[in-house]
């Protein structure tokens, strides 16, 4: 006769199939210890020790004071020398799906005037999109253009929407990164809405320029995502031969 299973165990592999049914979906807060307690019928440490588990497995996480949370699937974003965001949630073989939030024309900022190298306040296309994995937003990208170089740009993106497609029917048939930065900070209200997030995980921001193959900038990029969804790789032994996605 087996040994009988432990009380945490049992807890443990309960919530695990709440999960796996999508009782409780990735981001949702787990019951509190002092419910869960209730629920089976066990002290805390009982329940403590099978939150343990489920966390060494990666299935949920804890923040002190916040509680435990379904974890949410991770995606590698590899930085490479074409980077396309389509080609990387393709490898991850990810249902991935982009909305565009806004298209328009306006004045360059220091940031984007420098990315671009022009001056401040020309003027530069800007289309803004909201990358979704699996229905959920994981990542807001604003893209810049210069409008004097691709006066026809919103025109034709609406048609194609595709920015690599696009750049191609504009005169650009390859472009490459020359630099990404990455920092990050804490969302703003807004934000944490927007991803369904809590406040205390950070964002990602990446700000990048794309240059095409005679070296002159094409696309500057600031691009904001949930970082308990995405994981930046550098990867400098780069393989890709020709854009596919955008």
């Amino acid at each position: 006769m087996g040994a009988e299973k432990p009380l945490w165990r049992g807890i443990a592999d309960r919530l695990e199939e709440r999960i796996a049914r999508r009782e409780l979906s990735p981001g949702d807060k787990l019951p509190t210890e002092a419910d869960l307690a209730r629920e089976h019928m066990v002290n805390r440490h009982t329940v403590r020790r099978a939150l343990v588990e489920l966390q060494a497995k990666g299935v949920v996480e804890t923040s002190q004071g916040r509680g435990s949370f379904v974890r949410r699937q991770t995606l590698v974003m590899r930085i490479r020398r074409r980077t396309r965001f389509k080609d990387n949630m393709r490898h991850a073989g990810a249902d991935y799906r982009h909305v565009v939030n806004h298209t328009e024309v306006g004045p360059a900022d220091a940031a984007i005037a420098e990315g671009l190298g022009l001056r401040i306040g020309a003027p530069v296309v800007t289309v803004e999109r909201t990358a979704y994995v699996g229905g959920e937003a994981i990542g807001i990208g604003r893209h810049h253009f210069s409008h004097a170089r691709l006066p026809s740009f919103i025109e034709m993106y609406r048609t194609r929407g595709s920015i690599t497609e696009t750049l191609r029917d504009c005169g650009v048939p390859d472009y490459v990164r020359a630099r990404t930065t990455v920092i990050s900070r804490l969302p703003t209200a807004a934000e944490a809405a927007h991803f369904n997030m809590p406040r205390h995980i950070p964002l990602l921001i990446t700000r990048s320029v794309n240059h095409d193959m005679l070296g002159e900038p094409v696309e500057y990029g600031e691009s904001r995502f949930a970082a308990d969804r995405i994981e930046l790789r550098m990867d400098f032994d780069d393989d890709s031969r020709s854009p596919k996605g955008d």
